[in-house]
């Protein structure tokens, strides 16, 4: 797949999601192009997050970054790991 059209904006709004134990997520894959869709569905509607397959990697490490940089904090400030369901 060669890069976006300079016509197709690469964002066209920003939203805002919370995402809880009961969001449902659901990808659509697209091998012929090399990207997928990614569904965050909650009670108030779905986000759909647009990824080629760089940006499945770069999302997944700023997720782990994230959760690192959280954990350390938490560590620094005295704050016991919090954990949910998912974790």
């Amino acid at each position: 797949m060669t890069g976006r059209p300079d016509f197709l904006p690469s964002s066209t709004v920003s939203v805002g999601i919370h995402v809880y134990e009961t969001t449902t997520f659901a990808t659509h894959l697209y091998p012929d192009d090399d990207r997928v869709t990614l569904d965050a569905t909650g009670s108030g509607g779905t986000v759909t997050l647009f990824l080629d397959r760089p940006e499945i990697t770069r999302l997944r490490a700023v997720l782990e970054q994230a959760e690192q940089d959280l954990t350390e904090q938490q560590h620094e400030m005295g704050i016991r790991t919090i954990s949910g369901p998912a974790a």
